[in-house]
């Protein structure tokens, strides 16, 4: 018995190295003295990258805790946000609940723009202007500068936002992103996670790139999409690798320049994928590939879709991903300790507004009041941002956190302005054409140059080219930052051709030529502007053809005119929501050296507002003279395309005038930023009235009616877009006496 207990400790021994591998690997209740360090790396892929938030809720059913994540791209976004602590449930809801169009459209909505920013040529749908620095000429980075994107990713992790070293993080974190001066990998191991984050998926062509201390950076997938050496080198036993592959795309949008330059990115991505491949081991490793079919990287909207490729993929891996797994307790424990409330920022003891070169930092003055020393404001503070970056002035505003040594934080607000600015050169198409043989073209061309003094002075041009020239030259002097008082010495000359009809003829067409030398004087409230001033006026008209009845020849009609301008709408081409009302009051004077003496006064108002897909928008429109007698070329103008729809172009003209409008539309289709806004269906229904039009007799000096007092109805027909370069409709309407009229309208000739 004593000589054979030696061979039996020396057998057990034997047996319990055996069983115990064994025991660590396939016993779902193993502790965590057994537990591998396992790394989470998650590979870019723009919208295919939601299928991440499925494989983490396998990952949180099969109880797989995870020591490290490594992300590339929308991998770093949803990886980013799950090493900060925000569950796979509540990215879930933030991923499919977010407007991903809205997210993807940097301008803040057009009714938050500042009054003058939503004034005549300053108003594309969408800002395609070229920069002028330098007497350079630039193009901006990226389609996306990624204003709203940033401010996502800090409002997703706040619980975080205070934390600067990404191995502080509830999870250790690290983002891989392409230093683009030199095509080397750059992976970020601190600072604001948000940053990271944003640098990591900077899309060549799409998004700006991210500029930091003082690199530039693009998106990590062209150097690393699938960064499994990173996670090695943090020191891991095992990878759980999720691949979403390349989305090539089919050989039928190959055929321009877009399609083969995204086809070009997808190789080369595909390329460094394959030899991060070869650095998995079989043995322990594990490859997660979802299934996303035709889910493309743009179809932020099929998220539901990928999330559920990503559950579906991950459980096909059960069997591997289930020797990693801890027992309930131990991974409710891992759990808790990691997804808790965080840490999220404290009172911001200090503000500081960094990045500024020719915007005034006192324009940042209300966002710093509201923040410093105070509790965080988080809602106020965005709103104030995005306030400040309506108007035009940057490229994105974003804002992260430094802590004190004490228990408040350092508010640290980035303002990047417009690299390619001050000066903005912009172009437009304006055209509109009916079946009465009236039609309008122009070319424009657009001068902005901003923040010429620190009081935020502006020089402002617009010149039309076609058979509607025009010239309008602006210098804006506000008085005080925030525009309460403003100088504007002005210059506006423009040919307009103008017919005279009797009854339905059009018995003579006459070219007018006005100019206008102007210093106006004014305020903006918000969404309002008031102006006054007095202003130098001549206008020439002279017969182009048919029946003079015209006195031909140089008017002088020097006065002064005041204009109130207010307008919440949300799009100026063809609005789903808001008001507009605009009164534009002139009065030649006598005494300023006028030939003749009276007052027009035109009061313009519209208003919309949507159910669903469906708009209603009501126009109502007044003018007067108030019993004086007012040249033909000044009289009030009624006919053609929602202005008495079916007759002539401006067919009607009297001293006074009342219209009113109801137009119904809905929305048949969407169009991506952008290119536009919507498609729509619709139809109006139009009452006008007119007074007595008349002119003077060039050879007797008498007055001769050319339309007596009219009033009548009209009807519209149309399809219409919101496009890039304004409104475009085809119409048809039709009079209350049974005429109809085809239109044809682009842009804002």
């Amino acid at each position: 018995m004593r000589r054979s207990l030696p061979a039996l400790v020396v057998t057990a021994i034997a047996l319990f190295t055996l069983i115990t591998p064994w025991t660590a690997t396939a016993n779902p209740q193993q502790t965590s003295q057994s537990q591998p360090r396992i790394g989470l790396v998650l590979s870019g892929g723009g919208a295919r990258g939601s299928a991440h938030i499925g494989v983490l809720k396998v990952l949180e059913e099969l109880r797989i805790p995870i020591h490290v994540v490594v992300g590339t791209s929308m991998g770093s976004l949803v990886g980013g946000a799950y090493a900060a602590g925000v569950s796979p449930a509540i990215l879930e809801e933030r991923v499919t609940q977010v407007d991903w169009d809205a997210l993807f459209t940097d301008d803040p909505p057009r009714e938050d723009w500042p009054a003058r920013r939503k004034q005549g040529y300053r108003n594309p749908t969408f800002d395609f202007s070229v920069g002028v620095r330098d007497g350079e000429f630039n193009l901006p980075k990226g389609a996306i500068a990624g204003q709203r994107v940033q401010l996502f990713f800090n409002d997703v992790i706040q619980g975080v936002e205070t934390v600067q070293d990404f191995d502080d993080l509830p999870i250790p974190f690290r983002a891989v992103a392409t230093n683009l001066e030199n095509g080397e990998m750059a992976v970020f191991t601190q600072g604001p996670l948000p940053v990271a984050m944003r640098a990591s998926m900077s899309v060549p062509g799409a998004f700006a790139p991210m500029e930091w201390e003082d690199h530039i950076y693009v998106d990590g997938m062209l150097v690393r999409n699938l960064p499994i050496d990173v996670a090695r080198e943090l020191g891991v036993d095992v990878i759980i690798a999720v691949n979403l592959g390349s989305g090539y795309l089919p050989r039928e949008k190959l055929g321009n320049i877009l399609g083969v330059t995204g086809q070009m990115i997808a190789i080369l991505t595909e390329q460094n994928v394959q030899v991060s491949l070869k650095q998995l081991d079989p043995q322990r490793d594990v490859l997660i590939i979802p299934e996303l079919g035709d889910i493309t990287t743009s179809d932020f909207a099929r998220a539901p879709e990928a999330i559920a490729s990503g559950e579906a993929a991950a459980r096909k891996m059960a069997p591997q991903l289930t020797r990693y797994r801890l027992n309930e307790a131990e991974y409710a424990a891992w759990h808790q300790e990691r997804f808790g409330p965080g840490h999220p920022a404290r009172q911001a003891e200090e503000v500081r507004i960094v990045g500024l070169d020719r915007v005034n930092p006192e324009v940042f003055t209300n966002l710093v009041k509201a923040q410093k020393g105070k509790p965080l404001d988080r809602a106020r503070l965005e709103a104030d941002i995005q306030e400040i970056y309506a108007h035009g002035d940057y490229e994105r505003i974003s804002y992260h956190f430094q802590p004190r040594s004490d228990s408040s934080d350092i508010l640290i607000v980035n303002a990047v302005e417009k690299a390619w600015g001050p000066g903005y050169l912009g172009f437009g198409l304006g055209l509109m054409t009916d079946s009465h043989g009236d039609s309008r073209f122009g070319l424009r061309a657009t001068y902005d140059q901003k923040w010429v003094n620190s009081l935020g002075a502006e020089v402002g041009v617009d010149l039309i080219l076609g058979n509607i020239p025009s010239l309008h030259a602006e210098f804006y002097q506000p008085l005080t930052l925030d525009r309460a008082g403003f100088i504007a010495p002005y210059l506006d000359y423009g040919l307009s051709p103008e017919s005279l009809f009797v009854s339905d003829q059009r018995i003579a067409r006459y070219d007018v030529i006005r100019g206008r030398l102007g210093l106006d004087l004014g305020t903006t409230l918000r969404e309002t502007e008031i102006r006054l001033g007095p202003y130098l006026g001549q206008t020439e008209v002279s017969l182009d053809t048919g029946s003079p009845r015209l006195t031909e020849g140089t008017v002088n009609d020097t006065g002064v005119r005041a204009l109130v301008y207010y307008d919440t709408m949300d799009s100026a081409a063809i609005p789903r929501e808001g008001t507009r009302v605009f009164l534009d009051v002139r009065n030649p004077l006598e005494a300023m050296g006028a030939d003749e003496q009276y007052t027009r006064a035109l009061l313009t108002a519209t208003t919309a507002h949507s159910f669903g897909p469906n708009t209603l928008t009501l126009k109502i429109k007044g003018g007067s003279s108030f019993g004086e007698r007012m040249p033909y070329y000044d009289q009030f103008a009624l006919g053609g395309f929602l202005n008495l729809s079916g007759y002539a172009f401006e067919q009607f003209r009297g001293g006074d005038m009342a219209f009113a409008g109801l137009a119904y539309y809905r929305q048949i289709a969407s169009l991506p930023p952008p290119i536009g806004r919507g498609l729509y269906l619709g139809g109006s229904l139009e009452y006008g009235w007119l007074s007595e039009g008349t002119v003077i007799n060039p050879t007797s000096s008498e007055e001769l009616v050319l339309s007596p007092e009219k009033s009548g109805l009209a009807a519209s027909l149309f399809f219409g877009s919101d496009t890039w370069i304004g409104p475009a409709y085809l119409g048809l309407g039709i009079s209350g006496t049974g005429d109809s009229s085809i239109y044809v309208l682009i842009g804002q000739p």
